[in-house]
């Protein structure tokens, strides 16, 4: 193999490597159904800027805004929030994770938490599908009440937040990532 075929080689494997990163970072569309419920709900995998808008920008809006972050927990949160991922399980139904998840987000990006490292997954509150997603993310995580904040490293989980927090998210956040 002469040197520019090798480059081109090269190349072309550095090209698939971030088509599949991209793919591995890119989330599964939620599902919004109506049926059965007063207001559409979302399910499965969510952006953020899914809960950001339309029928839900409602309640998002209001607890993005009037929170405010405790700025001097977040920069002690901010170094140790390094190589971890969160996953929240989430009801786009429910009162608790109306309020929190909005603030939670708020808090990583004001800690400049990469959001790509966050998944949110919102579950159902029928017979069908009471906490569960469409996918079954929850499968074998021990989701009884919703949110569920979860926060791994290296996929081992090191803590959750459950439904509402102890002291405050970021204080229990920065409890869980220094482990108290």
């Amino acid at each position: 193999m002469n040197w520019r075929n090798f480059v081109l080689s090269v190349g072309v494997l550095v090209a698939c490597t971030k088509q599949v990163e991209a793919q591995v970072n890119t989330p599964i569309i939620h599902h919004e159904i109506t049926k059965e419920y007063t207001e559409p709900i979302l399910l499965g995998h969510v952006a953020v800027a899914a809960i950001q808008k339309d029928s839900y920008a409602n309640w998002f809006k209001p607890n993005w805004d009037m929170y405010t972050v405790d700025t001097a927990t977040v920069e002690l949160i901010k170094p140790l929030l390094r190589k971890k991922t969160i996953n929240v399980f989430m009801g786009t139904w429910c009162d608790d994770s109306r309020m929190h998840v909005p603030r939670l987000i708020k808090i990583l990006m004001t800690a400049g938490f990469d959001t790509s490292k966050l998944a949110l997954v919102a579950l159902g509150h029928n017979d069908e599908l009471h906490k569960k997603s469409p996918e079954g993310e929850e499968v074998g995580k021990n989701i009884v009440s919703v949110p569920t904040i979860i926060i791994y490293k290296r996929r081992k989980e090191i803590g959750r937040i459950v439904e509402n927090p102890t002291e405050s998210l970021e204080k229990d956040l920065l409890a869980i990532l220094q482990k108290k």
